[in-house]
């Protein structure tokens, strides 16, 4: 599945995120929220939350709540326990265009070895090691999971995207592991933040694919 992917391309992914989880771990210690906000929300820079500024929904999300309420949001995915309550804490903040794709990003950016990013590049990946490698098959599967353009999620919705976030735990850690081999073979570094380092691999399959 990955053999046919640059290592050395994923790797400089990956050195692009870890600077941007660098600035936001800074910005966020330091209370400093707007500019923690703007870097979380892909604003001042895509690496800060692909999520968000692929879709463009950085302004989107600050026109429809505080700054304050994003940070807040932040504070609570970065205290919690256990990683499967992430997307029950997004849900509940009940916040306009911020939901489990974006949410997971802002929680993964903080803590790259907690929680992992439920998006259409993980979500694509996690199907494509589901269906053995079959991209055809992956892509068909994914357009029953891109999130629509409403404003909140119904409750059947988040119940969906909870279950398939929850499900991609297991296909990421996965892929993080192919990912070290396959930079083994190919003589190039791997990652160390295991959520980031398979993010970084989903990101260039998606990618190569599109």
């Amino acid at each position: 599945m990955l053999s046919d992917i640059d290592m050395d391309t994923v790797f400089a992914h990956y050195q692009q995120r870890l600077v941007a989880h660098q600035e936001l771990t800074q910005c966020f210690q330091a209370h400093n929220v707007q500019n923690y906000v703007n870097l979380a929300l892909g604003i001042t820079s895509p690496e800060g939350n692909y999520s968000a500024a692929e879709y463009q929904l950085g302004p989107m999300v600050l026109a429809n709540n505080s700054a304050q309420s994003v940070y807040n949001l932040a504070i609570q995915l970065d205290a919690l326990t256990d990683s499967h309550h992430v997307p029950l804490t997004i849900y509940q903040a009940n916040m306009p265009y911020l939901r489990i794709s974006l949410g997971s990003e802002i929680a993964m950016m903080l803590n790259p070895d907690k929680y992992w990013v439920g998006n259409v590049r993980t979500i694509y990946s996690h199907l494509l090691l589901k269906h053995n490698g079959n991209q055809s098959v992956a892509d068909e599967e994914l357009q029953l999971y891109r999130e629509p353009d409403g404003c909140r999620p119904s409750e059947m919705e988040y119940l969906i995207w909870r279950d398939l976030y929850l499900s991609l735990e297991t296909s990421l850690k996965s892929i993080a592991k192919m990912g070290d081999e396959e930079a083994t073979k190919q003589g190039v570094s791997s990652g160390q933040l295991k959520y980031m380092w398979a993010d970084a691999i989903c990101s260039i399959l998606y990618s190569n694919h599109a």
